[in-house]
């Protein structure tokens, strides 16, 4: 049996620092937002406010991991604390969904009952949360690091957000028809919630151990099966310990006379190298095991001259 060295965790400074500067700016823009809404009397700055503080979330728990990941494993956790960001992932995703139904409520409220806006207060700050976006987008861009594109695509939908609080403030500054701050309101709650729902389908299939998406285990098998001497393939289970750190087990039967251990580390280099996990645990086993009517020749030794013969 041969195992992967386990590098994840192993973040770039750069990354580090770059999701920590954009979760500060998403932070301070909800703050801002948060404030502006109750000042200016504008649902959307706060249904926005809610949707940045789901996406600062996710950049919070893309920082956490590169700090949580450097930590030892132990005989009682052997993968470490990971999954500790499937789990508060999971409970962050039920509170977003409380809270756009929340935020929801009011707006159907504001409709019925429509209430004064502060038109011109709504565009200046909105306004504002639109440029620390775009900021914090430009801090995220050009990484490799599967934390930060996943960060990055969160602030690619505050952008959305913050669109359409401008587009209120717009409209109830210039119109005066304040039934638009609402209404935009509901357009954010739907962001709010298709996110949520997301992030719960994701960390379901983790905690479900489910195959990770964009993982063709046919693909993965027939590679297998390219290494000398390995004929079948079975017992294959591919799962996700955290968000981009995939683990992957398989049984491979080997025909005697081939160097097995040669052959499994050519296995766990490909698995790596082409279809990207972070973990791999081959178990090779000989072909007569799986023979039906086949003796099972237990005394079986790599052939003579391998370096691998024992002494």
């Amino acid at each position: 049996m041969a195992h992967a060295r386990d590098d994840h965790g192993h973040e770039h400074t750069t990354d580090r620092r770059r999701l920590a500067l954009a979760l500060a700016l998403a932070v301070g823009t909800a703050v801002v937002e948060v404030v502006g809404g109750v000042i200016s009397g504008s649902l959307a700055l706060i249904a926005d406010a809610g949707h940045v503080m789901t996406d600062a979330s996710a950049l919070g728990l893309a920082l956490a991991v590169t700090f949580v990941a450097r930590r030892a494993h132990t005989r009682r956790l052997t993968f470490g604390y990971h999954r500790a960001e499937v789990i508060v992932a999971s409970a962050n995703g039920l509170l977003l969904f409380a809270i756009a139904g929340v935020v929801a409520w009011h707006a159907v409220e504001r409709l019925r009952h429509p209430t004064e806006v502060d038109g011109g207060m709504l565009l200046i700050v909105a306004a504002g949360g639109l440029i620390s976006n775009a900021v914090a987008l430009r801090l995220l861009h050009g990484s490799d690091s599967v934390n930060v594109r996943a960060a990055r695509l969160h602030v690619w939908a505050d952008l959305g957000g913050s669109v359409a609080a401008v587009g209120a403030g717009v409209i109830v500054s210039t119109t005066g028809w304040e039934r638009a701050d609402p209404l935009l309101s509901l357009v954010i709650v739907v962001l709010v919630a298709a996110g949520a729902a997301r992030l719960l389908r994701d960390t379901l299939d983790i905690l479900m151990e489910g195959v990770p998406r964009g993982v063709d285990l046919v693909a993965v098998e027939r590679d297998l099966r390219t290494l000398p001497g390995v004929i079948a393939v079975h017992d294959i289970h591919c799962w996700t310990v955290s968000s981009g750190f995939i683990v992957f087990a398989a049984h491979v039967e080997i025909v005697p006379g081939v160097d097995v251990l040669d052959t499994v580390v050519q296995g766990v280099t490909l698995l790596r190298d082409r279809h990207g996990f972070d973990h791999v645990a081959l178990h090779p086993e000989a072909a007569s095991l799986h023979e039906p009517g086949a003796p099972v020749d237990l005394r079986w030794q790599p052939p003579p001259g391998s370096p691998h013969r024992g002494a």
